[in-house]
């Protein structure tokens, strides 16, 4: 009885180690981590004349849900505003598009956006939004980047 009991004992430990070691990997990467760039703007929106903010956002929501989130914002209302959307997947080696999504009005200051998505699990992810208006025939444009995040 003790022999079946210490069997029994080993194959439960076995079984448990098993799934820890199958639920640790459903977490790892496909790929490589991309190197560690922070979020933010690329441009100096301090030297525009109309354009005075723009940022992007990438929320993960769990189960390889994501949401994309942006604004741009002007100082003032401007004859054109739009922010564009992409999401993009860490390849191992260099950031990809995978889609984009424009938002856009006229005669205001600010125009925010946001989508949601179902993606492959194991990637790198993050959002990079276009940030563009148009006033008086001034066209004012910045980029900026969310910050990576590993979706699982």
């Amino acid at each position: 009885m003790a022999a079946k009991r210490k069997r029994l004992y080993y194959l439960g430990l076995a079984i448990i180690l098993g799934l820890m070691a199958f639920v640790g990997s459903a977490n790892a990467a496909v790929t490589k981590a991309p190197p560690d760039i922070k979020a933010g703007s690329t441009a100096g929106i301090e030297s525009y004349q109309y354009l005075q903010d723009g940022r992007c956002f990438l929320i993960d929501g769990g189960g390889g849900i994501i949401s994309l989130t942006g604004y741009t914002e002007a100082y003032q209302d401007v004859d054109y505003i739009m922010v564009r959307l992409y999401i993009q997947r860490w390849n191992g080696e260099s950031w990809v598009d995978l889609g984009s999504w424009p938002f856009e009005d006229y005669g205001v200051s600010k125009v925010d956006g946001a989508k949601g998505l179902q993606v492959a699990r194991g990637y790198y992810y993050r959002t990079k939004a276009d940030h563009k208006l148009t006033h008086n025939g001034v066209n004012e444009s910045a980029i900026s980047f969310s910050e990576a995040h590993l979706i699982y």
